[in-house]
């Protein structure tokens, strides 16, 4: 009986010198208050760099579309080519036709983000593009 006590007592000693496993309330509730601030930090600027980079993809439409517009001209003797084949499904929206039909005066705008930019063709030349947009 009495080395029942003394195993009984030793496990007690063992077990009151372990550390407890797990978190408190308290850490948990600092952590997710640490999550929170640092995603009320970082969604508004996410949102800010999604907006650019499709405003950056508008512009490079436009500018692409025109320098295509270009090339058709150039390699044929007429003065329209069609560059409605192109897909321009996703963030970036053609503003001012459905179709985009090449001239030797022509204007291509695109809206990406909150931005709309335009390259107009003089000549059959591309020229600037330019952010048009609406205030």
């Amino acid at each position: 009986m009495n080395s029942f006590k003394q195993l009984l007592s030793r496990e007690n000693i063992k077990s009151k010198n372990k550390k407890p496993n797990g978190f408190t309330m308290i850490e948990l509730m600092i952590g997710v208050a640490i999550v929170g601030t640092l995603s009320a930090v970082a969604l508004p600027q996410l949102t800010k760099a999604q907006s650019t980079a499709k405003s950056s993809a508008a512009r490079t439409t436009a500018i692409n579309t025109a320098k295509t517009c270009s090339i058709a001209l150039i390699g044929t003797d007429s003065t329209d080519g069609d560059v409605a084949t192109a897909d321009y499904t996703g963030d970036v929206k053609i503003t001012d036709a459905k179709d985009i039909t090449c001239g030797l005066s022509a204007a291509f705008a695109f809206t990406g983000g909150e931005q709309d930019w335009k390259v107009t063709l003089i000549d059959g030349v591309s020229q600037v593009a330019e952010n048009v947009t609406k205030p």
